[in-house]
């Protein structure tokens, strides 16, 4: 035992003297090889990041005079600064290795590149650009097969979608992380991947905290040993909160001080003592509930401030000191205005957190002016039947007015189903007259003159037809399902309604009744795809080109896309400028 730890000892030494070596010679030869000091700090850059980033501080950056050398320095200096927890929220220097990289297209340094530009972004609290970098690298790293760089990226993505609570998002995610985490027998990233599945399952509710438990637990006996601490004290922390949400108070006690007990620095657990605190608070214990929550005010998090000054109005409500909750409730409203700023919050939120205030000052308001409101409660009793009555009033009146209008509604539908069953059976007329017509055509051999007055008849029988045709496919069903779409997407920018299959079946019906069965005809002969068909049916449509998104469910650059795909695959001429042209007279 006492060998093995002088060997350790030695070992350090050694390593102490050869690094101050290296960093005099360093200082003596940078000038002659810039290069040189680079290679060495990346070689240092895993096992002793903070030796790597003491020799890129003595890098002159002046003395970098190739692109290529300028680039692996910002990017080696960025790294060693990310390794040593250094923040960064400066772009500046990272932008010079993404640009160089890639410009020459050197796909492992532009996923490394691209990843630590990331981490800048997740710095800066600049999410959405932080994202984006992470899924550039993504599939940069898969192409090189960097597993572990592909691990580091999940992790840090699946931790933002996490905090914008894009849950379903980030438990895609983590999904992939614990995946590639056991390909590779990575306990660390396969224990962090677990810990937010864990946390997910909590926010998700009362269904999912078996399933928490279950994530959670196996990740702390993953981490049980002490090169994992941070880890494990971040699972601690999720099993007391989970623990206090499934009322099992003693256990969200027990790891609340776990939590604690593994931090490094146990005065700035700020996180730690307000989750301890909670757990007292739901036990009882509001003196001990006190002292680690007001401990946790010491922190710079408004989210860890508000929820502080929350349960400390809630400790003094409870204990009859009404005046201090309700000082501590505009504490709690403060910060929780400043976490919504910072998190960017819509009006809705704002909205919830005013009503929420409004709601528990009135509550406070109510123990301690109960007297007033007992004298002018039978007032308040008397406006309350008075407007009740009036808003009954107006909606038994909207109620009546819904009714004729549903009627009316129904009376036209009815007329027009009418109307739309009357001409469809003149349209079969007209196809039964049309082709008894050209049949006598073809039977006239030898009278020409005959022949032509027959297919002047037929001409006009035919524009006829095509007349009512049009009629029958402007109040058909699906036409009207149609136009209601497009009417909600202009006046609201969404739509209950999709055309089912049913619905594309009975357009492609009508189409062909319209058109001479030119679907039919079309498909029979080119085998066209579903989608294809689909867009035929409405080019051959009045709409204009920037409603169909909104039937077909696909973009408009993609239509034009198929558009010119569809005309290749049909053989149209391209002198033809309109697809609907060529489709009319197919």
């Amino acid at each position: 035992m006492h060998t093995n730890y002088f060997l350790k000892i030695m070992r350090k030494r050694v390593f102490h003297i050869w690094l101050t070596m290296l960093l005099s010679l360093a200082s003596c030869t940078q000038h002659h090889s810039p290069n040189v000091l680079l290679m060495q700090a990346d070689s240092l850059m895993e096992a002793y990041p903070d030796s790597a980033l003491r020799i890129l501080e003595n890098v002159e950056p002046q003395q970098l005079k190739t692109p290529a050398n300028q680039a692996y320095y910002a990017l080696l200096l960025t790294q060693a600064r990310d390794k040593n927890y250094i923040v960064q929220t400066d772009d500046s220097l990272i932008r010079i290795a993404v640009q160089y990289y890639d410009s020459i297209g050197e796909v492992a340094m532009q996923a490394k590149a691209h990843y630590y530009k990331g981490c800048i972004y997740r710095d800066a609290n600049l999410c959405g650009e932080a994202v984006q970098e992470y899924l550039t690298a993504i599939p940069l790293a898969k192409k090189t097969e960097n597993q572990k760089l592909l691990g580091l990226i999940y992790n840090h993505a699946g931790y933002l979608y996490y905090l914008q609570n894009l849950v379903e998002q980030a438990d895609s995610i983590y999904q992939l992380a614990e995946k590639l985490a056991i390909q590779r027998n990575d306990t660390s990233l396969w224990a962090e991947a677990l810990s937010f599945q864990g946390k997910i399952n909590i926010r998700k509710g009362t269904t999912y905290h078996s399933t928490a438990e279950k994530e959670l637990l196996k990740a702390f006996e993953m981490t049980s040993t002490s090169s994992h601490k941070r880890v494990q004290a971040d699972i601690a922390a999720s099993l007391s909160s989970l623990y206090s949400r499934m009322e099992q108070k003693e256990k969200a006690i027990q790891y609340a001080k776990l939590n604690i007990s593994l931090r490094e620095d146990t005065t700035q657990c700020y996180t730690a003592f307000l989750l301890l605190g909670d757990a007292y608070f739901k036990i009882g214990k509001y003196d001990s509930a006190t002292i680690y929550i007001n401990k946790s005010l010491l922190t710079t998090r408004y989210g860890t401030k508000a929820s502080a000054y929350m349960r400390l109005a809630e400790i003094a409500q409870i204990q009859g000191d009404l005046e201090k909750s309700l000082t501590l409730t505009d504490k709690y409203t403060l910060y929780l205005d400043s976490l919504h700023a910072a998190q960017q919050s819509n009006d809705i939120l704002n909205a919830e957190k005013k009503v929420a205030k409004q709601q528990y000052t009135n509550t406070l308001s109510y123990d301690k002016h109960k007297q007033l409101i007992l004298i002018t409660a039978s007032t308040i009793l008397i406006l309350i039947i008075i407007i009740g009555c009036i808003i009954l009033n107006k909606h038994r009146q909207k109620a009546h007015d819904l009714e004729q209008s549903q009627s009316h509604l129904k009376q036209e539908q009815q007329e027009l189903q009418e109307r739309y069953l009357q001409v469809r059976n003149e349209l079969k007329k007209k196809d039964t007259v049309i082709a008894a017509l050209q049949q006598e055509i073809d039977q006239q051999q030898a009278d020409e003159e005959k022949r032509q007055q027959l297919r002047q008849e037929l001409d006009t029988l035919q524009k006829e037809r095509d007349a009512l045709a049009q009629v029958v496919f402007e109040h058909s069903k699906v036409s009207t399902k149609i136009e209601r779409i497009i009417n909600s997407y202009k006046a609201y920018d969404k739509s209950d309604e999709q055309l089912s299959e049913e619905d594309w079946k009975c357009l492609i019906a009508e189409t062909d009744m319209r058109w001479n069965r030119v679907i039919t005809r079309l498909n029979a002969e080119y085998k066209l795809s579903k989608t294809e068909v689909h867009l035929c049916c409405l080019f051959l449509t009045d709409l204009p080109i920037a409603n169909l998104p909104y039937i077909i469910q696909i973009a408009r650059n993609s239509i034009y896309r198929k558009e010119k795909e569809i005309r290749k695959k049909i053989d149209c001429p391209p002198e033809i400028s309109k697809l609907k042209d060529f489709l009319e007279n197919y």
